[in-house]
């Protein structure tokens, strides 16, 4: 079988939205303004576009790209030049990640020739996007809008940026309870343990982040949970030190799940701490917020999340803690502020969490309960097209 890598460079550059018609996302009329007519004369004369200098249209571009990158990746569709003096988006670069966009489909992907759906969580807007080879993987969740896959025939684990078709290749399952052995732990996960993935990207020259980031995988089985690490193409995972947690006994495992969020990973402990990810000298785990007074020591059988907060403030996320009372669900949902190390009780306002790691904005999403969080179950359904 051929390597997966020469596979994605078969159709990396079809450009999957290109070929759908989707509204331009709004607040964008001004930036193509900006590239305008110099008088009311030449607003009726004809141009040749596709001469048009190259730093304005990378300014386009640029303007684009903060909009969302479907927007980006209709622009390099216009004509080979544009394409041509701007940057290829099938690099596994954070620009270019669709972080708001989320396929609404379980572990299978369809079979019978149709599209999958995809959603703007922010916006509403729908895509739908042919997959390559949807027999051939199973599909298990995303980190920052790159799919998480798994194929079947080889054993390996694969990020999909469903957007410019880029398909990158991790090391296997089999590689995985490799890592658990390193660490003496007798379970053996498979690809359905899978709770969470992160992509962490560390800055070089100018701050902006190297190519080559590191992937991160969380996984649990019953009570035992599993972080590893690796960069595209190695084979082989590299187990996270987790030492710095320790286990309390409980029917629920002390940390689980993860959020990737701006370039780092963030793992939520079952008492309502926030670490995460450090690469050097060796991967291991650093709290970057605990839980103070009397919370400290309570609520060890809640379930904690690490959510997106649906806006571009702070950190970007929310801590969300849950407990079952009486067969209903109680949360308490704080801010995670990075700078300061603490987390700051938080009221929801025009947001929908979908446990565990989905946030919609709720005034784009009528058939939702605005401010609410909703459990598991109900993710499910979201993902098999409910709600929306």
């Amino acid at each position: 079988m051929p390597s997966l890598h020469k596979r994605q460079r078969h159709g990396a550059n079809a450009g999957a939205v290109a070929d759908d018609a989707v509204v331009a996302a709004p607040g964008t009329e001004g930036i193509l303004a900006g590239v305008g007519m110099e008088n009311a004369q030449q607003e009726s004369e004809e141009r040749d576009w596709a001469q048009l200098l190259p730093e304005l249209v990378n300014k386009v571009a640029d303007g684009l790209l903060l909009v969302d990158p479907t927007e980006y990746i209709r622009l390099r569709a216009v004509c080979k030049p544009w394409r041509r003096c701007t940057a290829d988006p099938s690099l596994i670069e954070t620009r270019f990640f669709p972080r708001n966009w989320l396929l609404l489909a379980e572990r299978k992907l369809r079979q019978d020739g149709e599209p999958e759906h995809f959603v703007n969580v922010r916006t509403g807007a729908s895509l739908r996007i042919h997959l390559p080879w949807p027999d051939e993987f199973t599909h298990h969740g995303n980190a920052e809008g790159l799919l998480v896959l798994y194929h079947e025939i080889t054993d390996m684990v694969c990020l999909l940026n469903p957007l410019t078709m880029a398909i990158t290749d991790l090391p296997s399952m089999a590689a995985v309870n490799a890592a658990a052995r390193s660490l003496n732990l007798n379970t053996t996960f498979s690809e359905n343990c899978i709770k969470a993935a992160g992509v962490i990207m560390v800055a070089g020259e100018a701050g902006r982040p190297r190519p080559n980031p590191t992937i991160v995988l969380s996984l649990t089985l019953l009570k035992q949970t599993l972080l590893v690490c690796a960069k595209p193409g190695e084979f082989s995972w590299t187990a996270i030190n987790m030492s710095c947690t320790r286990e309390v006994e409980g029917r629920l495992p002390m940390i689980e799940g993860g959020l990737s969020a701006r370039g780092h990973f963030y793992i939520p402990t079952r008492a309502g701490d926030v670490l995460t990810v450090e690469l050097q000298p060796q991967p291991h785990l650093r709290f970057v917020a605990r839980q103070g007074g009397n919370l400290i020591r309570s609520g060890l059988n809640h379930s904690s999340y690490i959510v997106p907060s649906g806006d571009d403030k702070g950190s970007g996320m929310l801590l969300v803690r849950t407990r079952w009372r009486k067969h209903q669900l109680y949360s308490m949902d704080s801010t995670v502020e990075l700078d300061n190390s603490r987390l700051i009780r938080h009221t929801m306002s025009g947001i929908t969490v979908f446990l565990p790691s989905i946030t919609l904005n709720s005034s784009q999403f009528p058939l939702v309960s605005q401010n609410d969080v909703y459990t598991e179950v109900s993710t499910r359904r979201l993902l098999q097209g409910e709600y929306i």
